[in-house]
């Protein structure tokens, strides 16, 4: 349809060529189907919608038909649209969403009931292998219901993925769209991080002048952001320690949050030392100076009409890391301004042997497009092989997928 010429594929490829299959039922999260639909699509994912009865008296089947482009089915026929879509055949869905999920359905598919359109869909997809994840949405006592609880304690040892609620007044609200796009993409990428435990540190550090000034840098945080959600669409378990940046941290990986580099510092030896971590990955700015002094309250500018700061030197947060763990993987990043290529691989080259780092992402960000705040970045890779990559000016989603795949390629 020319209406979706625009939208599928617009925020990436990553679901380009892969079936999906949404399935509604009746909880009046079911107004979020359009959107979580159509931001599928725009990972390039084709969407075919099964609809309950229930869900029907709720939104109709013609919205999520001009949603996706694709017929919607609401009823079983005799050209078995559950095995068309689900059964085990080469053309077979590639996942099944239930999103929502009420009490109803979740235990019927639990118990192998199958009475509506989802219910066999789903029945069917678990007996070809196919993943199926399951979003619930219902009341809060509903979802304290042993029964119920027992029916997705059911479905987790059966190889269902349950997409966790939020508890808010009263209520297992339906997961955000955001999020059951997040387990999609996590559930049908590579888990070529499948096991591994990683630190990524993100944004900026502000260092206090007084106790309302303070010393930062224009860090947005999204480059570090973009990291750790890569890391956790590929498998690993990710701790995101996050300056005070202007972007979000996703809600489904833990966060750390931090305001000075003393602060950052604590916080990546507190975890250090309480587990054992694999990876680390210091894409923060940190700041090089801090005020030798914080003063106290605010200075009064009527009194002090100029102010002279001593800076000294703040931690090295990756040289901490290497003496906290000889065999920890680094990968760090270098950021300059206004130099030649040369100069910009050389002081990568000069990080990457002094913290026998696994590779460095080395940008300049007086680059167009490349700055802070920016959505896009351009970088060269230097690595513990020698190999130079050069990485052209791209969405930082992107780059984050590209800084992992070459660090991947390096071996474990």
């Amino acid at each position: 349809m020319s209406h979706l010429k625009g939208i599928t594929g617009s925020l990436s490829r990553r679901l380009e060529g892969r079936r999906i299959v949404l399935c509604i039922t009746g909880s009046v999260a079911a107004m979020e189907a359009p959107r979580l639909a159509r931001e599928l699509m725009r990972h390039g994912a084709d969407v075919n919608v099964v609809m309950s009865n229930a869900a029907c008296k709720l939104i109709g089947p013609d919205l999520m038909e001009w949603a996706t482009g694709n017929p919607v089915i609401t009823e079983l026929t005799g050209r078995l649209e559950h095995v068309e879509l689900a059964g085990d055949w080469e053309g077979k869905a590639d996942l099944v969403l239930v999103y929502p999920a009420t009490a109803n359905t979740i235990s019927k598919i639990a118990h192998g009931v199958d009475d509506t359109p989802v219910t066999t869909v789903v029945s069917t997809a678990l007996g070809s292998g196919i993943p199926v994840l399951v979003a619930p949405a219902m009341h809060h006592s509903m979802y304290r219901n042993p029964f119920v609880a027992e029916s997705l304690r059911r479905l987790s040892e059966g190889g269902v993925r349950v997409i966790q609620p939020r508890i808010e007044e009263g209520k297992a609200k339906v997961a955000s769209v955001d999020e059951a796009v997040e387990e999609v993409l996590r559930e049908l990428s590579p888990r070529d991080y499948g096991g591994v435990r990683a630190i990524v540190t993100a944004g900026p550090t502000v260092e206090c002048i007084d106790s309302v000034r303070v010393v930062t840098n224009m860090s947005s945080g999204m480059m570090g952001i973009e990291l750790a959600k890569e890391l956790y669409r590929r498998g690993a378990e990710v701790k995101l320690i996050y300056g005070p940046g202007t972007v979000q941290p996703p809600s489904w990986i833990e966060t750390i949050r931090v305001m000075s580099a003393q602060d950052m510092l604590q916080a990546v030896r507190s975890e250090l030392s309480s587990r054992e971590y694999s990876l680390f990955i210091g894409a923060a700015a940190v700041s090089d100076y801090a005020p030798e002094e914080t003063l106290p309250g605010k200075l009064s500018t009527r009194e002090v009409r100029e102010l002279t700061l001593k800076l000294v030197q703040t931690p090295k947060i990756l040289e901490a890391v290497r003496e906290a763990s000889s065999s920890i993987r680094i990968v760090a990043f270098k950021a300059e301004f206004g130099v030649s290529r040369d100069v910009l691989v050389e002081r990568a080259r000069r990080k990457l042997r002094e913290l026998g780092a696994e590779m460095v992402v080395a940008n300049d960000l007086a680059k167009p497009g490349a700055g802070f705040r920016s959505e896009t970045n351009q970088a060269i890779i230097v690595d513990k092989t020698g190999a130079v990559v050069e990485l052209p000016l791209m969405p930082k989603s992107e780059l984050a997928k590209a800084i992992l795949d070459h660090l991947a390629s390096l071996g474990w």
